[in-house]
């Protein structure tokens, strides 16, 4: 179906339109054509730069309304846009200082570390700073890590979010994936990761095979780490999926990085997300790449989204969110059934809801903050603080459980 077409089906405001027209790296005549088009028409300009921001698309709005059609656009809201990018990526190159100087500073312990998001996307995607919004920066490390990188964290100013002793750890590493450190009153944020998703999401990477598969990549000069296209893929489209889509970076990141590498391994992609039983996580996050942003598949990846009603039926309730002026906010109910209709193995959605209810955090050590002789009770008190947090607010994202 092309672009046009699309766009007629969804009946998309001329805000999206714009957007998405907006939303590549790489404009040909054609793609130029559709963005002097869009913009021409009636628009809500205060809309479409506040609807750029919360989809994480203003410096490809900016970036492509600026070179291919400056003189339409009024020139005040073209200043605004580019005063906006201007801060952003200033703000893009401070984080990515710092986000070095961690990693050297892991590299002086021995500690081998991998960005995760934030900067290195923006390099290894966009192929520029200041084409992605981020405002945090996601470091990946190896659990046994953990403890180390937190400390070395703390002794640059910053606070870890849980104050986990160390009686607590192996719990914390055994159920979490991540630790929350801020410093500057929250203005700056590392995130660090030792695995991916929640527990009860059931996304097992295997980590030790991750590690091994990972790849050079340049980030200011500097050598990181990355993974390769194929596991950066299945990363996007995990971490997509477990947020609900709800912001058209992730989808376009996804068309971006297709568009970019022409050598992906699509055998040894979908093998490895049906291993891990996020075959069609996988395919949702393609198929909406490609309904979205043209992003072309091969026929062999096509076939198995047709074989699989559930992906379409999942991709339309995601359009129908998402390319709305203002999206709702979706409850803890409509997540619980989304993350449950994403996995394709029946044993997956028993233990995903077993595990939500039953897999304890910090949150529910803070709540009943009981003795270690006691702490047997914890999952069996978390479902009355779930249940007392639905019932006072549903709206809320498990990412906050």
């Amino acid at each position: 179906m092309s672009t046009d077409a699309r766009q007629t089906e969804l009946e998309l405001s001329p805000e999206i339109s714009l957007l998405l027209a907006c939303a590549r790296t790489c404009i040909d005549r054609e793609a130029a054509h559709r963005i002097k088009e869009a913009a021409r028409r009636s628009l809500d300009w205060d809309r479409l730069i506040e609807t750029s921001l919360t989809h994480g698309l203003m410096p490809l709005l900016y970036e492509n309304l600026n070179t291919h059609c400056a003189d339409i656009v009024p020139p005040s809201r073209l200043k605004q846009l580019k005063d906006l990018f201007q801060k952003n990526a200033a703000r893009s190159v401070l984080l990515t200082g710092e986000l070095v100087d961690i990693l050297d500073l892991f590299a002086t312990e021995g500690i081998e570390a991998m960005p995760y998001k934030g900067p290195a996307i923006a390099i290894s995607i966009y192929g520029r700073l200041a084409l992605r919004q981020f405002s945090d920066l996601d470091i990946l490390v190896r659990k046994r890590d953990v403890w180390r990188c937190q400390q070395l964290l703390i002794s640059r100013g910053y606070q870890p979010h849980f104050d986990i002793t160390e009686r607590q750890l192996p719990s914390f590493l055994k159920l979490g994936y991540v630790q929350m450190l801020t410093r500057d009153r929250g203005q700056s944020v590392v995130e660090l990761h030792w695995g991916i998703a929640s527990r009860f999401f059931m996304f097992p990477l295997d980590t030790d095979r991750f590690w091994e598969r990972l790849r050079s990549a340049n980030l200011m000069g500097r050598k990181i780490l990355a993974p390769s296209t194929e596991d950066l893929l299945l990363l996007l489209c995990v971490h997509g999926a477990k947020d609900l889509w709800e912001r058209l970076e992730w989808i376009c990141g996804i068309a971006e990085l297709i568009r970019a590498h022409d050598d992906i391994d699509w055998n040894a992609l979908t093998r490895n997300a049906k291993e891990l039983g996020a075959e069609r996580i996988l395919l949702l996050g393609l198929f909406l790449a490609s309904d979205l942003y043209g992003a072309e598949l091969p026929g062999s990846i096509v076939r198995r989204i047709d074989e699989q009603p559930t992906i379409r039926s999942l991709a339309g309730e995601v359009r129908e969110n998402l390319l709305q002026p203002n999206p709702a906010a979706r409850g803890l109910r409509q997540r619980i059934l989304f993350h449950i209709r994403t996995r394709e193995r029946l044993t997956d959605r028993f233990r995903y809801c077993t595990r939500l209810l039953f897999t304890t955090t910090p949150i529910d050590w803070q709540t009943w903050p009981l003795p270690a002789s006691l702490s047997f009770l914890y999952p069996l008190l978390r479902p009355l603080r779930l249940a007392k947090k639905y019932a006072l607010d549903h709206t809320k994202s498990l990412s906050c459980f």
